[in-house]
C-alpha cells in the first residue's frame, strides 16, 4: 500500500500528529514545523486553497531538484497527502522555467495524482494565501507516514551525487576541510574552524543542500562575484530590494575585484545585505546577500588584503599584478606578440619587446609561449623597463 492510500485511510488529525512526531520541517530558506504550517493555513485557509511544491528561486544550482528524478512517486504522494489534509481544491508540482523535459517526462505521473506540473519562477505573493511547499518536506511527508522516515538531509558534496545525510552528523565525517579556507553550506560561508565544528541537524541552514570547501588558491571577492552574478540572472526583477540591492553589492564587489574597491563600500554592503534579508519578497533576494555578508563578519582580512594592501591573497585577482618583459633576457623572437589576443605588445625581430600595461589583460598567453622564460608576472616592483625600441642586448639602465 502506498503512502497516500494509507492516509487516506488516516484522519487529518492523525496525518499531523505523525509528522509532528517525526520532527519534519519545512525545508529550505522558509524553515518551521511542518504540523505548525499546516494548522496555520488550515485555520486561515481560502475557499480554492492551492498546494504546490518546488525548490527554492534562490537555488539555481538546482541540486535538490534532483530528489525528483530519484524520489519521483514519493514527492507526487506528499503533494496529494498535504493536499488531502489541508484540504486544498488544486495540486502543483513546480519546476523552473527551463526544466521543460523533465516537465514532459513526470506528466503521466503527475496526472495520476491530478497534480499540475507548471514551470514557472515562483511568485511568493501569489501562494502566500496557499500552502507552498519545498519537494524535500513533501518527501518527508511521505516517507513518514509509510514509516521509513529517518531524520536527516539530502547534500551534494563538491558537486557530488545528491545522498542523505542523518541528522547528528559532523560536517568533518563527509567534507574534507584540512586545508580549507572556508566552506561553503548553501548560501552561507563559514570558517574552517567553524566548519569543522559543525554537526547537521534539524537547525542547521543547508540552503540549496550544496556544500563546497573553498581553498587558498580560492579568491573569495571573486567567489561572491559569481554568487552574486548568479542571483542577479535568477532574479525576476520585479523586486527593487532583490534587484537594486544584488545590483549596488555587485557594483561593489567587482570594484575591489578590480582594483578600485573602497573601505567606505564595506558598511554599505552589510547595511544593504541585512535590509535584504527581511525586505524581498522571495529566496533570491532574501538569501542573495548571505555569501558577502558573512564574508565581511568573517573574512575581513580578504577585503583589506584587496583594498587596503591592494593585493589577493589567493593570486586571482590579475589587477594587482603586472605583466612584463625583462630587457635581460628578451630575445626579439616575437612569440609573445604573436599570442597576445589584444595585440598589446610592441616589438620586431631583434629588438626588446614591450608590453602596454593598459590594454594587458593578464591573460598569461606571452608567458607560457616565451620559451626563454623573459616574461614575468609579479605584484612587487617593476624594474627599469625601456621605453622604445631597442636592439636585444643594448638595453642599458640609467
Amino acid at each position: 500500500m502506498s503512502a497516500y492510500e494509507m492516509a487516506k485511510q488516516m484522519e487529518a488529525s492523525e496525518v499531523i500528529a505523525k509528522v509532528a512526531s517525526a520532527g519534519i520541517k519545512e525545508y529550505g530558506v522558509y524553515a518551521e514545523p511542518l504540523a505548525d504550517k499546516w494548522n496555520a493555513i488550515i485555520a486561515n485557509k481560502p475557499a480554492d486553497l492551492i498546494v504546490a511544491a518546488g525548490i527554492n528561486n534562490s537555488d539555481s544550482k538546482k541540486v535538490l531538484l534532483g530528489l525528483v528524478n530519484i524520489k519521483c512517486a514519493q514527492i507526487l504522494e506528499g503533494i496529494a497527502i498535504t493536499a488531502q489534509v489541508l484540504g486544498a481544491t488544486d495540486m502543483r508540482l513546480l519546476l523552473p522555467e527551463d526544466e521543460t523535459e523533465l516537465a514532459a517526462s513526470l506528466k503521466e505521473a503527475a496526472d495520476s495524482y491530478g497534480i499540475t506540473i507548471e514551470n514557472t519562477f515562483i511568485s511568493a505573493n501569489a501562494y502566500r494565501e496557499h500552502g507552498l511547499f519545498h519537494i524535500e518536506t513533501m518527501l518527508a511527508v511521505a516517507e513518514a507516514i509509510e514509516g521509513t522516515y529517518e531524520p536527516g538531509a539530502y547534500v551534494s558534496v563538491a558537486g557530488g551525487e545528491l545522498k542523505k545525510v542523518a541528522y547528528g552528523t559532523k560536517l568533518a565525517d563527509i567534507v574534507d576541510i584540512d586545508d580549507a579556507k572556508a566552506v561553503e553550506i548553501g548560501s552561507h560561508l563559514y570558517t574552517a574552524a567553524a566548519a569543522a565544528e559543525m554537526v547537521i541537524d534539524a537547525d542547521t541552514i543547508l540552503g540549496d543542500g550544496s556544500i563546497n570547501v573553498l581553498g587558498n588558491d580560492k579568491c573569495l571577492m571573486q567567489e561572491a562575484e559569481k554568487r552574486l552574478l548568479a542571483a542577479r540572472k535568477t532574479s525576476c526583477g520585479k523586486c527593487t530590494f532583490c534587484r537594486e540591492g544584488l545590483n549596488q553589492i555587485y557594483g561593489h564587489i567587482t570594484d575591489i575585484t578590480s582594483g578600485k574597491g573602497a573601505k567606505e563600500g564595506m558598511p554599505m554592503m552589510k547595511e544593504i545585505g541585512d535590509a535584504m534579508t527581511f525586505s524581498c519578497n522571495c529566496s533570491v533576494g532574501t538569501v542573495g546577500a548571505d555569501f558577502v555578508l558573512d564574508a565581511l563578519e568573517h573574512f575581513t582580512s580578504e577585503f583589506d588584503a584587496h583594498i587596503k594592501k591592494r593585493t589577493c591573497p589567493a593570486g586571482v585577482c590579475t589587477c594587482f599584478t603586472t605583466i612584463y618583459i625583462d630587457p635581460n633576457l628578451c630575445e626579439g623572437c616575437e612569440e609573445c606578440a604573436d599570442v597576445c589576443p589584444v595585440d598589446c605588445i610592441e616589438g620586431k625581430a631583434g629588438h626588446i619587446h614591450m608590453i602596454d600595461d593598459f590594454d594587458c589583460t593578464k591573460c598569461g598567453k606571452c608567458i607560457e609561449a616565451c620559451e626563454y622564460e623573459a616574461v614575468i608576472q609579479t605584484t612587487g616592483r617593476v624594474p627599469k623597463l625601456p621605453t622604445r625600441l631597442t636592439k636585444c642586448g643594448k638595453f642599458k639602465k640609467r
